[in-house]
Formats: C-alpha cells, sequence, structure tokens
C-alpha cells in the first residue's frame, strides 16, 4: 500500500508546476481520506476486470470454442472430447471447466496454457453438475444426492462431501458462495463452505409444500427462488425479498434460467408449450404455443427482457417482464437446438453445427459471431507443454581468487580496479533443453503372411530413428482398415512386427489396410510414419484334371520312379514382443493435495491389463525427471513435483528388460504460493480496519507532502524576489 501511494505521490509531483503538484497531492490526499471515511470507498471497491472472451461448444465436433465478441471470430479450439458429445460449460474469466454428459467425463482446462490440469469421473447423463463460485468449484451428483468442494486445478475432492440422504432435484450457487440445494422430497438446504472445518456447514433447511424431483432453482446475486411448478408452487428464499406464491400446476420437465435478478426468474415448461415468470412479486403464465415456439428451451435474462430459445424451430423469442414479446424474434443458423449463454455482459446465441452465431450487445442490437472456422488449427489439452531453457545460474557473490605475483595475501580491489565475478559455464544438451520427441521412422513397409479367409496377418517393418541423445523408448504400431474392430495398436522394441487382423465385410477379399509408426521417448511421441496395404484374397486351390485312358495295343511294363527328394526347411519363428499392458491407457485419475508444496499424491485406477502386468512399474514426472517404483496395481502413490505444469505418467517395464509402455499423461500445476494447511491459499481481503489505517495514513501523509512543497515554494519566491 505505502509503494503504492509514494508511486501516486510521485507521478503527481513529477506533472506540471510545483504549484499544481502541491494543489494534485493534497487533492489525492482528501480522497483518500474520504475513501477511509466512507467505509466502502475507492479502496474498497471491487473492479471487476473481464477476460472478453468468451468459450462456446461443439459438440459435433466434441470442441470448445474461445470466441472473440469484439471480432466476432473464434480464436481458439481445443478438442476436449470424442465427435457428437454433450458438453456443458462452466467458465469465469479464470476458470473453465467442460462436462460432457455422454462420458460423465469432466475436464479443467488451465488458461495460462490451455492444457488439461485434472479431470475427474461423473455420471454419465443428467445427474452431474459443476458450480463456479469465485475460486470455489462444486461438483454435484443429484443421483447421489452429494455436493463436493474441488480444488480448482485438479478437481480433486477437497475436505469432507455433503451428502443429503436422498437424490437431489437441484442444486445452485448464489454470488454470495451460498450453495442452494433441493431434495426429492421437497427439502430446500442453504449450505456455506467452512474453510477451517473443511466441510459444508447447513444454514437452513426448510421443507416446500409442493415441491419434489421436477423443482428447479434460480440463484440470484443473493438467494434464490424455488420453482416447484409441478406442485404449483413459487418461493423466493434469501434475498431479503422473501416470497410464498401459488400457480397453476404444469406437468413435465422444467427448465430454469442458469442465473437471473432477483425481481425476474424465468422457467420454460417444453411438454407444456409455456414459459412461466416470477415477475415481481406476480407470477404470469406465457403461452409461447402461440408465439410459434411450442418446444421452448432454457431461457436467459438480459438487460431487463427474456431470452427463450425454440427447440427445432430456429429462432428465440425476446418477452418483456409482462410476458409479452419485447423485440422482434432472433433468428439462428443450423437445424440444431439454439442454446443461450451470458458472459462478459453479452448474450450468446450458439446452434450447434451452424457456422455461426448470434451476439446480443447490451443495447438489443444483434449480429454474428463465426463460431466454426476450419481453418483455425485445433489444439488438444493433453498435449506435451513446451519445454522452457532453464536461466542461467546466478554469478558467484565472491570474486574469484588472483594470483599474486609477488607473494602472500591478495592485495583489495582498489579505485581504479574492478573485479568482475564469472559465472560458471554448464554444459546442458539439446534433449536437456528441448525435450525433444524422436524423429519419424523412414522406410514403413506392409507385408502379407497369409490370408485364410478368417484373418489376415500381416508384417510391418520400418528403420530405426535415430536417438537424438535421448534414447528411444519404442514404436508404436497403430492399424486401421475395415476388418473387425477397425483399430489395432500394439507398442513394440524393435523394428518389425506381426499383426493378425480378423475378416469383417469385404477386408479379407479386397480391403485397405493403413498403418501408422511412431517412435516415443519420456518426452512423448513423434511424428508417424505411414504405409499402405490392399489386402490380397484368398489364393483358390489347384486344379487337378484327369484324362481319358487312351487304349492300346502294346503294354509297356515301366519301373517305378525313385520317390522324390524331400528338402524340409525349418523357420525360426521371431521372438515374441515382450508381455506389455496397453500404452497409452488412462492409469492416472485425478491428483490430491498433500501437506507439501512439492509433492503430489497420484490417484490411480490401473485397467486389468495394467494391474496384472508381471513386470516393474514406475510413477514418472517427465517435466522434472523425478520416479518413484510402484506396484502396477497401486492406486496411490506420491510423485516430486515443481513450480509450473508437471506432466505425469506410469511407466510399465517388460520383465524381460526389452522394453516399456508409458499411461496417458496428466498433467497437473504447481503454484508458486505459500501453503495453507497443505491447500491452495485462498485469496483473503485486508481486513477494513487495517485497510482504513492505510488509507487515512497515506491520506496524511500526503497532504504533508503538499504542505511542504507549498512552504518550499513561498520561500523560492521571497528567495526570487530579495
Amino acid at each position: 500500500m505505502g509503494a503504492k501511494l509514494g508511486t501516486i505521490a510521485r507521478r503527481v509531483v513529477g506533472a506540471g508546476r510545483r504549484e499544481s503538484a502541491s494543489v494534485g497531492v493534497a487533492a489525492l490526499g482528501l480522497l483518500l481520506l474520504a475513501g477511509a471515511a466512507l467505509g466502502d470507498g475507492i479502496a474498497r471497491t471491487a473492479v471487476e476486470v473481464s477476460d472478453g472472451l468468451t468459450w462456446l461448444n461443439d459438440d459435433q465436433r466434441g470442441e470448445v470454442v474461445q470466441v472473440n465478441p469484439s471480432s466476432a471470430k473464434p480464436q481458439t479450439r481445443l478438442q476436449v472430447s470424442g465427435a457428437d458429445a454433450q458438453l456443458e460449460i462452466a467458465q469465469s474469466d479464470d476458470t473453465l471447466i467442460v462436462l460432457d454428459r455422454r462420458t460423465g467425463q469432466i475436464t479443467v482446462i488451465d488458461l495460462a496454457t490451455l492444457l488439461s490440469s485434472g479431470r475427474r469421473q461423473a455420471p454419465p447423463g443428467p445427474s452431474a453438475k459443476v458450480l463456479i463460485v469465485g475460486d470455489w468449484v462444486f461438483v454435484v451428483d443429484r443421483a447421489a444426492g452429494s455436493v463436493h468442494h474441488a480444488d480448482a486445478v485438479t478437481l480433486a475432492d477437497i475436505g469432507t462431501p455433503w451428502l443429503a440422504g436422498q437424490p437431489l432435484a437441484d442444486v445452485v450457487a448464489d454470488d454470495d458462495g451460498v450453495v442452494w440445494a433441493v431434495d426429492h422430497g421437497g427439502n430446500l438446504h442453504a449450505l456455506r463452505w467452512s474453510e477451517e472445518e473443511q466441510n459444508f456447514s447447513e444454514r437452513s433447511n426448510k421443507p416446500v409444500p409442493g415441491a419434489g424431483p421436477r423443482t428447479a432453482l434460480v440463484p440470484h446475486e443473493r438467494g434464490v427462488t424455488l420453482l416447484g411448478l409441478e406442485g404449483g408452487v413459487v418461493v423466493r428464499d434469501g434475498t431479503g425479498r422473501d416470497l410464498t406464491a401459488s400457480t397453476a400446476s404444469l406437468a413435465g420437465e422444467v427448465l430454469a434460467a442458469q442465473t437471473s435478478p432477483t425481481g425476474l426468474v424465468p422457467a420454460s415448461i417444453p411438454d407444456a408449450s409455456a414459459v412461466v415468470l416470477l415477475s415481481g412479486d406476480e407470477v404470469v403464465r406465457v403461452d409461447t404455443g402461440a408465439l410459434g415456439c411450442p418446444k421452448p428451451g432454457r431461457p436467459a435474462v438480459f438487460r431487463d427482457r427474456v431470452y427463450v430459445p425454440c427447440r427445432g424451430s430456429g429462432k428465440v423469442v425476446v418477452l418483456d417482464r409482462s410476458g409479452r414479446r419485447g423485440a422482434e424474434d432472433v433468428r439462428t443458423g443450423g437445424s440444431g437446438d439454439p442454446a443461450l449463454v451470458f458472459d462478459d455482459g453479452k448474450l450468446f446465441i450458439n446452434t450447434p453445427g451452424a457456422n455461426q452465431g448470434v451476439i446480443v450487445d447490451a443495447d438489443g442490437r444483434t449480429r454474428s459471431v463465426v463460431i466454426r472456422d476450419p481453418e483455425l488449427p485445433v489444439m488438444d489439452p493433453e498435449r506435451s507443454p513446451i519445454p522452457s531453457v532453464p536461466s542461467p545460474p546466478p554469478p558467484r557473490p565472491d570474486p574469484p581468487t588472483r594470483e599474486n605475483p609477488r607473494g602472500g595475501p591478495n592485495p583489495p580491489a582498489g579505485d581504479n580496479e574492478t573485479t568482475t565475478p564469472v559465472a560458471p559455464v554448464t554444459t546442458t544438451s539439446s534433449a536437456d533443453v528441448a525435450g525433444v520427441v524422436p524423429g519419424r521412422p523412414s522406410g514403413v513397409t506392409v507385408s502379407q503372411r497369409s490370408n485364410n479367409g478368417t484373418s489376415v496377418v500381416v508384417t510391418v517393418s520400418w528403420r530405426a530413428v535415430p536417438d537424438g541423445g535421448e534414447p528411444i523408448s519404442g514404436y508404436t504400431v497403430t492399424a486401421t482398415g475395415g476388418f473387425s474392430g477397425g483399430s489395432r495398436e500394439v507398442q513394440v522394441a524393435g523394428t518389425s512386427t506381426e499383426l493378425t487382423l480378423a475378416c469383417a465385410g469385404t477386408f479379407c477379399t479386397s480391403g485397405r489396410l493403413d498403418v501408422a509408426v511412431a517412435a516415443y521417448n519420456r518426452f512423448g511421441a513423434g511424428e508417424t510414419g505411414a504405409a499402405s496395404w490392399m489386402v490380397r484374397p484368398v489364393a483358390p486351390p489347384p486344379t487337378t484334371t484327369t484324362q481319358a485312358p487312351v487304349p492300346t495295343t502294346t503294354t509297356t511294363t515301366v519301373p517305378p520312379a525313385p520317390p522324390p527328394t524331400t528338402t524340409t526347411t525349418t523357420t525360426v519363428p521371431p521372438p515374441p514382443p515382450p508381455s506389455l499392458p496397453t500404452a497409452g491407457a488412462a492409469v492416472i485419475t485425478t491428483f490430491g493435495p498433500t501437506g507439501d508444496m512439492y509433492t503430489k499424491r497420484v490417484n490411480m485406477t490401473p485397467p486389468a491389463d495394467w494391474a496384472s502386468h508381471d513386470g516393474p512399474c514406475e510413477l514418472i514426472n517427465l517435466t522434472f525427471g523425478h520416479s518413484e517404483p510402484i506396484a502396477c496395481s497401486a492406486t496411490s502413490a506420491m510423485i516430486g513435483v515443481d513450480v509450473g505444469s508437471n506432466r505425469i505418467v506410469v511407466r510399465a517395464h517388460a520383465a524381460t528388460g526389452t522394453g516399456s509402455v508409458d499411461s496417458a499423461v496428466r498433467s497437473t500445476p504447481v503454484r508458486d504460493i505459500d501453503e495453507c494447511g497443505g491447500r491452495i491459499c485462498q485469496p483473503r481481503s485486508v481486513p477494513a480496519a487495517a485497510e482504513g489505517n492505510q488509507l487515512v495514513g497515506g491520506g496524511i501523509g500526503l497532504l504533508a507532502t503538499a504542505w511542504l512543497l507549498t512552504l518550499r515554494n513561498r520561500r523560492e519566491r521571497r528567495g526570487e524576489s530579495e
């Protein structure tokens, strides 16, 4: 605080004439004193700084796209899932978490590196939900009736989860950090996370007659609105304007706004072609079918208007507070159902599959925004981070010893003599600096060994890749084609392998086989070398022709021919490849916090072939070279980490010692912050009393500075007049 005030004072003093400097300093001091006196003054006002960018989902491609509304163009594409995903995004200015409802996988993206820092598995389907409130992340499992506080970087559990004892209908969080949950029995719970106790404390538990399994919640800046429309009940709680109201019962799914102001709360009931608004203290029902919107989707409130996406209609209906049309319908492109995303003071209308979306600005005007751009490269959040070159060591504090030609102790350096310390020279190999992955294998060839009509056997060979100073761990061979399964991947230590591919369709008669070979080392896999092969069909059996005997009048006895000499050639089969589990398998699940900033607990769920592997396994930090021997069936272990992004794998070695494979790489960051009992420190604001003391001291200091400047100016003027 003192440093900031000093900087401000120096800028004011250095600008303009001395008189204006003293006036400026005095004004600044009075301003700071006024801020301290007002309590919620200039220093206590929280300024929310927006990043100006928004993430949208592209379900058909399994991508999330970062859009710049200023340029109306996409900036980043991240491949977070497979095609035909069902993505839901939870985002803030510094956090991006993606839930794929099709698989149940939750991924958190480090926005500084655009790398995945943590993953978590949730049940597929509608049960899971992710909430971001400030620096807190809550993961909800509605079917299990649980709310977990998760680490914002790794998604590992922190503390004790809250259990409702029955399934939950909905869970939300208001801007004040209170978690609101309503269970199937109609009980509304208000929860608060306790940093000291590391658990949830239940502030209230209110039974709401009429609430049940289809009840929805809408959070506000403070408090929540409960919409139990199946029982005809609407309840507003915790807002300072609590309300209980009745309305007509509506059966079917309730799609409530994700957030809204206290005085305007919308929800859609698609089966009833209706939208229900809580406008002020009045409940209004809107027949959207009469507006050409028979299947309303999840609405959003923007600038005192309610935007209702229409499923199957390619438009968004705009309502005012009374439920009447508030503006012309917004037309959308594409054949999918439009979805609404509110971020950074703008409303985005995103239609899955469409190349363009719509931005609604603060004044209600609409404009197009490009969402799909095939020329924008797709980034993999599981890729290897760009290695950084280590900085040179600092110079030694003591000067090097100099020889005294006259003998005796070295003379001290005089005024005309300087001694320059020499930093030690270190030699770093290119592999250590760049973390180079192997090059592309050359000479990839495919040859067919046999085809018996039920399977095809091929041999794949290639030339060895130079190690470049870093030993090659092995080669990954991937075959794709119309055979049974469609894809086959093996890892070998040598430069050839044999593949047996089961027939399917026309593969064994006229199929095409594509093969890719990539070398890998401890830094990852390199580029692939490729080759193709057209399968030769089964050779037909030899044809035997029997000629009719020709009658003759002369019988000649021919001695039998000697038996043919049979030459037997024995081919020694190549040794079988070493027994190794599947490379790239998802062994590491989550990272847990520990009491030490420089260690991480790694939680693992090894697949069957990893857990039963007969060779040794080890846990390796690829970024910093730490390793720990572990059992291949281990479910948790500790690993050394350091500040920055840490890439962790499990490596399985063959029992013969002739090869190894790595699991899928998982990344976990370490922040350069103080420790708080083994947890990431939560930012804490300056206490009000201390902050006020700083403002008072700063204001008085600046007023004193202004008085001294004025006094100096007067003396200078008197000196000039004399």
